[in-house]
């Protein structure tokens, strides 16, 4: 039984699953880290993907030892959206993309997409050929609670009117896989920039959007 049979919505993640986005937010993280004087650990930004940015500039800067200010944590949180804003003006589409999106639909799933990144932030750098592929959005500025909390899958699936067990998330990240499985979603991950061992609480791994489309 293919997944289109299986369920009734697919609700996908962006950065490292339809747009090659994270590169830039780690130079953004790297750069904006280096203005303040605080080192920032590559791979620790890979493994937040998908959190809210002003609890990633928190820990970042707690980790380095710095006094936590809201003057601090504002400054870091906007020096890095202003280097991404420059860095991801023509994001790559990862290949398959536009078929991914639009194969859901012609099976007859509901589709949305669900993003740490601002509202603002994605309205600049999302396709519009894709955003046209969408029922729903849902962005990091818009809920409470970030990944790895439930709260942006779950808000996903009402407003595609289903429940999250009846939706596969398509992921590439530790803390969007814990969102979308705490939710209750089947969880596909996608490999993109981090090994299998990163994403292992996932239900299943492909190498790519063309093999989650031949699984529909």
């Amino acid at each position: 039984m293919g997944l289109a049979e299986e369920f009734q919505g697919v609700l996908f993640d962006m950065d490292g699953v339809l747009l090659d986005t994270m590169g830039a937010h780690v130079d953004a993280w790297l750069r904006a880290g280096a203005d303040l004087g605080l080192s920032i650990d590559e791979h620790d930004i890979y493994l937040r993907e998908g959190e809210k940015g002003e609890v990633s500039a928190k820990d970042f800067i707690k980790n380095a030892g710095l006094m936590l200010t809201k003057a601090r944590v504002r400054t870091l949180l906007e020096t890095k959206e202003r280097y991404f804003a420059e860095l991801a003006r023509s994001p790559r589409v990862f290949p398959h993309a536009a078929a991914a999106l639009a194969t859901c639909r012609e099976r007859g799933l509901r589709v949305a997409l669900v993003t740490g990144t601002s509202r603002a932030e994605w309205e600049s750098i999302f396709p519009a050929e894709l955003k046209a592929l969408l029922d729903a959005s849902v962005c990091g500025d818009e809920v409470l609670h970030g990944k790895p909390n439930p709260e942006p899958y779950m808000t996903a699936a009402r407003l595609v009117r289903l429940q999250p067990r009846q939706c596969v998330a398509v992921e590439n990240a530790p803390y969007g896989i814990r969102s979308a499985k705490g939710a209750g979603c089947r969880v596909l991950a996608v490999r993109s920039y981090l090994s299998d061992d990163d994403l292992g609480q996932a239900d299943e791994i492909v190498d790519g959007l063309a093999e989650f489309v031949g699984l529909l």
